[in-house]
């Protein structure tokens, strides 16, 4: 029994669409594991809700708590038969409101907003194209943008789907593109921007990860990301080790998807051990904050209230801050 209270499961994408996400997503759970001493047992959900939601069953028999999987698709999946889900890396509004799942991640609605209010300070009046993905997570970026686009100084002339993008930037000819979808859409997106004469500024989810310049084979100079959580940022933590502190153990460069995984494990671990039977009513009550920013639910909704997306900006081959908790 003791083994089982010290055992915690993580359902990872080390391979498959998420993969470069997985490996943000384990390092940030090892260094959990080697805050706190739990045992850590990794196990590759391969990118595959179907996988994902039998890994995450299993592991719950033999660990005190799962943390995982990655991406709105696999935790949607999950959510349907697992009595608590501690979710890090689902952002999709619908998600974060099923029953029985813990969310840290600002969620979907308020990406494509943060986005917006960054590049409308930069360029006041800019006219831009949105590019969103199919599918509930899209869906819910889009729809939060067209109902706070009336209090931002921002045009868009086009709101397309990846397929339709390069055709409404040739009509369109705007001075940004605003993209919300996976990573690999959003690769192949930047890639045709790039060999484009004229710059085009570019905001995305995927400049948001700390290998995109890697990942993209461009240059990403100027490039904006909204994101969960940033070294810069060094919030104040009430639960857990300061940002300083992950930073300092890391020996790595990490992103969101490390710090939201990490933060994730912290909660799931203080809620558990203030209630073993019933650590998902605390979630729902808990106002607290990690180093990852503030943790709050909605009592409601359960969507994360309490936490707030920041963006980055791409400079000589770095993310910096270019605007805190502004969605």
């Amino acid at each position: 029994m003791d083994g089982l209270r010290r055992r915690v499961g993580a359902v990872v994408p080390l391979t498959g669409r998420y993969a470069a996400q997985g490996k943000q997503m384990r390092t940030g759970l090892e260094l959990w594991s080697g805050h706190t001493g739990h045992e850590l047992v990794v196990a590759d959900d391969e990118s595959s809700p179907s996988r994902a939601t039998a890994l995450h069953s299993r592991l719950l028999e033999e660990s005190l708590f799962v943390i995982g999987p990655y991406g709105s698709d696999s935790t949607r999946a999950v959510a349907q038969s697992a009595p608590l889900v501690w979710n890090h890396g689902a952002a999709a509004d619908d998600v974060q409101k099923l029953p029985g799942v813990v969310s840290l991640p600002t969620p979907a609605s308020c990406y494509l907003v943060a986005l917006a209010r960054a590049c409308a300070r930069l360029h006041p009046g800019v006219r831009a194209v949105v590019v969103t993905a199919s599918g509930p997570f899209g869906e819910f970026a889009r729809s939060g943008l067209e109902t706070a686009l009336p209090s931002l100084a921002l045009e868009v002339v086009a709101n397309v789907g990846f397929r339709e993008a390069n055709a409404a930037i040739e009509q369109t000819e705007p001075a940004a593109v605003l993209a919300c979808g996976s990573l690999q859409r959003e690769l192949a997106l930047v890639s045709a921007l790039a060999s484009r004469a004229r710059g085009i500024l570019y905001g995305g989810v995927s400049p948001g990860l700390a290998d995109f310049a890697r990942l993209a084979g461009v240059d990403p100079e100027g490039m904006l990301a909204p994101v969960q959580w940033h070294p810069e940022l060094d919030e104040p933590a009430t639960l857990g080790p300061q940002s300083s502190e992950v930073v300092a153990s890391s020996g790595s460069a990490l992103d969101y998807v490390a710090a939201q995984a990490f933060a994730t494990a912290l909660i799931a671990d203080h809620c558990s051990a203030l209630a073993p039977d019933d650590p998902l009513s605390i979630a729902r009550t808990l106002r607290t904050a990690t180093f990852y920013g503030a943790f709050g639910l909605d009592p409601s909704t359960g969507v994360q209230m309490g936490h707030r997306l920041s963006v980055v900006r791409w400079r000589g081959g770095r993310q910096e801050v270019l605007a805190a908790s502004i969605a």
